[in-house]
């Protein structure tokens, strides 16, 4: 592929000599909560009702101020993880790319650049959203005294084109370096 679209340009001088673009793509609009989202919600609620409470508490009982400035960091903390991912994971959904190469993956998430050479990287698992898109994740299962655990090592979130990813990892994992 020799056109590599604007908002692809930064991949453009991290090419090796004898590597090219396979697919190139982003995040599609929409929410797309994670399992270990869901899992935070909870304790984000009690959290946030829990410093509501103590603000509440340290107002109404008229203690001295310092009491309730001690708990606004809390509320601030319970409000972010209540409703950060929703603010935040927009904006930075909008300055995400990712591009597969031959010999590796790339993304940009913001300002930060993540490169992820072909053998570095684990067997590939899909989950499939219910609009259409899915999100390509790789993962490594690890066993604890606690039983089997598993650790995301790179995720392709909410992409609309993956078939086109599917070809492009396979031919990433069928290359000769």
């Amino acid at each position: 592929m020799d056109y590599i679209d604007e908002n692809y340009e930064f991949c453009r001088k991290l090419l090796l000599s004898d590597e090219y673009v396979l697919w190139e793509g982003r995040p599609e609009k929409g929410n797309a909560f994670s399992g270990r989202d869901m899992a935070l919600l909870p304790f984000s609620l009690i959290w946030l009702a829990f410093s509501l409470f103590w603000e509440f508490t340290v107002i109404s009982s008229g203690a001295p101020i310092m009491f309730g400035l001690f708990g606004a960091p809390f509320v601030l903390i319970g409000i972010y993880m209540l409703f950060g991912k929703s603010l935040s994971g927009p904006r930075l959904r909008k300055k995400t790319f990712y591009v597969i190469t031959n010999k590796r993956i790339i993304m940009k998430r913001g300002d930060r650049i993540e490169i992820y050479e072909k053998e570095d990287i684990p067997p590939m698992n899909i989950k499939m959203h219910k609009n259409g898109n899915a999100t390509i994740y790789f993962c490594d299962d690890m066993y604890t005294r606690n039983g089997r655990s598993r650790y995301i090592y790179i995720s392709l979130d909410n992409i609309s084109d993956v078939t086109g990813a599917q070809n492009a990892l396979a031919t990433l994992m069928d290359s000769e370096d």
